[in-house]
């Protein structure tokens, strides 16, 4: 009988299509196998394989209104009669008690390549984590004490936050952009944005961004192309969002990208989002249609293209958060409330009903997928 070893470069290539939790039990295989599982190179490798075969195998977070309780939901079946409840290192913290207040303060910053940013801020204290939802690793981030400028003493301020990967360094970074903002109009714009870097577990101060932020819902950056994205505002005007701010998180360098030409006409709110790898804005009209559009090539204005419209919706919120290939249907959230099916080619909804969940709250809409990557070395 023959005893040949599977070579190791075959092996790897064969394991890295194989889900996170089959891999996780594969660690005690062996030394070898633990050893090539826990290899930086297996698990870009396994990442990459993920994403260019649609097999990350993405869920969705839910927040429970009346607990505040993090839930996850398979994409792939979504079947919200057996939610998981997540065991997130917030809930364990506090010297593993429990405190309800504390807990309900807990809400998603954003999600990328399997890793989850969790804050708790509760205006006494505040507690960011980055946690890996599949292996359970977390790190709780160093608090970040650069003292706000002295021209914030009369202003309010308002926090924006975003969650991306840095390619250029192999970085995971998590932005903080700090605004003050004068209802009067008597003092000038500022802004302090806050940079944390996973690599050198370190804050740090970033270039100024001499726009307005307008992020309604709580929605953390967009994170599409290297970029973090959030709608803005030129001048003080308190009107619908004339343009995208774009935060490159490698070089943290900022740039504007324009929107579509007349977003006022017929329109009352705009958000921004991610669809199919493509920086994606959703227009609520005035005449109860919800407008999809695509930024086809990224930072062209002009590429700009309509790709669904929902006709029928009174409701000022309507987000869809992500797409299947497979059988071309999109998953869409409705007031923070709902998760309902769209069938693209027979223009049709579903609701997906929670009975046991009826205090869900799944605002806002956090898309994280499942994967191997560490935050220690």
């Amino acid at each position: 009988m023959s005893n040949h070893r599977i070579p190791l470069d075959v092996l790897c290539g064969i394991l890295s299509e194989l889900p996170v939790k089959a891999l996780l039990r594969f660690k005690s295989v062996s030394k070898e196998w633990f050893s090539m599982i826990n290899d930086p190179y297996f698990i870009k490798l396994h990442l990459r394989q993920s994403m260019e075969t649609n097999r990350n195998n993405l869920n969705i977070i839910l927040k429970e209104r009346a607990s505040g309780k993090l839930f996850s939901v398979g994409f792939d079946s979504i079947n919200l009669d057996n939610p998981r409840e997540l065991n997130h290192p917030l809930k364990r913290r506090r010297g593993g008690v429990l405190d309800e207040e504390y807990y309900d303060y807990t809400q998603a910053l954003g999600s990328c390549n399997g890793l989850l940013c969790l804050i708790n801020d509760n205006q006494t204290y505040r507690t960011i984590v980055l946690w890996n939802i599949s292996t359970g690793d977390y790190k709780v981030l160093p608090d970040q004490s650069m003292e706000p400028p002295q021209a914030w003493s009369q202003v309010q301020q308002v926090t924006f936050y975003g969650f991306g990967y840095d390619s250029i360094n192999d970085d995971y970074k998590l932005v903080m952009i700090v605004q003050g903002i004068d209802y009067s109009e008597r003092s000038p714009l500022v802004t302090e944005v806050r940079v944390y870097s996973l690599k050198t577990n370190t804050w740090r101060r970033g270039e100024e961004i001499p726009y307005y932020f307008r992020n309604l819902w709580g929605k953390g950056g967009t994170f599409v192309n290297g970029a973090l994205h959030w709608l803005g505002i030129e001048g003080r005007k308190w009107e619908l969002p004339s343009m995208v701010i774009a935060f490159d998180v490698g070089t943290e360098k900022h740039r504007p990208i324009k929107l579509i030409d007349n977003i006022e006409h017929n329109t009352y709110s705009v958000f921004l989002g991610a669809l199919r790898g493509c920086l994606c804005m959703i227009a609520t009209c005035f005449d109860d249609k919800v407008n999809v559009w695509l930024m086809n090539d990224y930072g062209v204005k002009e590429s700009w293209t309509m790709v669904y419209s929902f006709q029928g919706f009174s409701t000022p919120h309507l987000f869809p958060l992500a797409y299947t290939k497979n059988d071309g249907k999109l998953v869409l959230e409705k007031e923070g409330m709902t998760l309902s099916w769209y069938d693209v080619k027979r223009k049709e909804f579903k609701d997906i009903k929670a009975p046991q969940l009826e205090n869900i709250k799944i605002f806002p809409p956090e898309i994280c997928m499942e994967s191997l990557v560490k935050l220690v070395d």
